[in-house]
């Protein structure tokens, strides 16, 4: 190998440090989520390898297969606000794939997140916004009832709360409805927001959040 591409940031370092320090193989790491991380992550392989000009290429005949339904979605996504509760670094990757929906972050949280991780929460979120590690279901419930989010994305266990709560949620780690990664992803990941957003279910639900 020539280059390991790092996705998954926190549990992957270890192994590409110890690659790159016995075998001399250097690392790269990368967000494939959303438009601009995942065209940036191309841009930066590419570059490695000097084939910048192909990269542009692909980037630019993979966006145009989706941006049309993208734009739709975001119009009909603007301004909905959004709690993530994920693995750390989901978390600040999608702080970014949110805004590129025009949706708000109004919290995140994760469950083993180190330092670095919440200092790039802190970057990239807004303003005013929540974040908190590793919240149990009470501190998870007052989150929900107060902060009134239109979308909770997180994992399966906290799929029951919301439901209970009438909070429309998506199973971010993509068991269920996934994969959400690269171009396709994004459009698979939008589509599924806005249908759980807006799906008739919610007001049938007495009490909710």
């Amino acid at each position: 190998a020539k280059l390991n591409v790092m996705h998954c940031q926190r549990s992957t370092p270890y192994i590409c440090e110890l690659m790159e320090e016995k075998y001399g193989v250097p690392y790269m790491p990368v967000s494939l989520f959303g438009i601009t991380q995942t065209s940036k992550a191309l841009r930066d392989v590419a570059a490695f390898f000097g084939l910048g000009g192909k990269a542009e290429e692909v980037i630019q005949s993979e966006v145009a297969k989706i941006l049309p339904e993208i734009e739709y979605y975001k119009e009909q996504l603007r301004g909905k606000r959004v709690f993530i509760y994920q693995g750390a670094p989901r978390a600040w990757h999608w702080i970014k794939l949110m805004e590129e929906l025009g949706m708000e972050v109004v919290g995140a949280a994760t469950t083993f997140g180190h330092t670095d991780d919440y200092e790039k929460i802190i970057e990239r979120i807004g303003d005013g916004a929540l974040v908190i590690d590793n919240p149990n279901s009470v501190e998870l419930r007052e989150i929900l009832v107060g902060y009134k989010p239109d979308l909770f994305i997180s994992g399966l266990k906290e799929k029951f709360l919301a439901y209970k709560l009438g909070v429309p949620f998506v199973n971010g780690h993509s068991y269920e409805r996934g994969p959400y990664a690269v171009y396709s992803g994004f459009l698979k990941f939008a589509k599924d927001i806005h249908t759980t957003i807006n799906h008739p279910a919610w007001k049938l639900i007495e009490g909710r959040a």
